[in-house]
């Protein structure tokens, strides 16, 4: 979580875009490691992975330096936090799960094959790092096809917020 400061939701909104990049308000980071392999008689006969997302996120507040929205914009921002929390919270699930469904195969796998020395049986572990890759990039873009662009609607005092279909934005 990352608190920014701000007087009006656009200010939050900018803020939190410097941090994020335009139109994000939040990003989750998925980082994959390869552990240690053993490579004996042409077979991987230890292979493992581990993955961790982290989640962060554009929150109001900083302490006593907090902005002084008025009740509307307060409200606005609040709503904002909730949707981003919960995004990048659907975010780090889905690449969960996209990273358990393919781990249990790519070991299989990888275990399964034959290669002809260590730098081939390294190829074809790159290549299913590489294939984890496509599957988060499609995770996150099911995501978006849902979901991930906020809305701002203002009518006279009020400003409503509402989370529509981000389409391929910010799944690169």
């Amino acid at each position: 979580m990352t608190n920014f400061k701000a007087d009006t939701l656009s200010d939050f909104i900018e803020a939190a875009a410097k941090k994020y990049g335009a139109g994000s308000l939040g990003k989750t980071e998925p980082v994959t490691t390869r552990e240690p392999f053993l490579f004996k008689d042409g077979k991987l006969t230890k292979v493992s992975f581990t993955f961790k997302a982290t989640v962060d996120f554009a929150a109001f507040g900083g302490g006593e330096h907090k902005g002084k929205p008025d009740k509307a914009n307060r409200d606005a921002i609040a709503q904002v936090v909730q949707l981003s929390l919960e995004h990048e919270r659907k975010h780090k699930a889905g690449y969960e799960a996209a990273f358990e469904k393919w781990n249990a195969q790519a070991v299989k796998d990888l275990k399964a094959g034959t290669y002809k020395d260590m730098k081939e049986a390294e190829a074809a572990i790159a290549q299913k790092m590489h294939e984890l890759n496509d599957k988060l990039r499609d995770a996150c873009l099911d995501l978006h096809s849902k979901e991930g662009l906020i809305q701002v609607a203002r009518k006279g005092g009020s400003i409503n917020v509402t989370m529509t279909a981000a389409g391929k934005s910010g799944c690169d």
